[in-house]
């Protein structure tokens, strides 16, 4: 996978409102740091940069979750030279 991989994505918490927003690294975990005492689950919907080829996706997920492109940047070895 490529280290030039950024995640940034917005959270939301459906019972009491609350929202975010936050940009992160690959691999690293996205946490809203939301605590309330109301019920139900922060969910995240993200989307992905390669800063090496400009590919991306997008993806949906539960808080505290690991992040993960599974991308292959196909610019690694042909990288053009100043």
């Amino acid at each position: 996978m490529s280290a030039e991989v950024a995640w940034g994505g917005r959270w939301e918490h459906p019972d009491c409102g609350a929202f975010g927003e936050a940009v992160w690294e690959e691999e690293d975990t996205a946490s809203s740091g939301h605590d309330c005492d109301r019920g139900g689950e922060v969910a995240w919907s993200a989307e992905w940069a390669c800063h090496g080829c400009g590919s991306g996706g997008d993806d949906q997920f539960d808080d505290a979750t690991m992040t993960y492109s599974d991308h292959e940047c196909g610019d690694q070895e042909g990288e053009v030279a100043a």
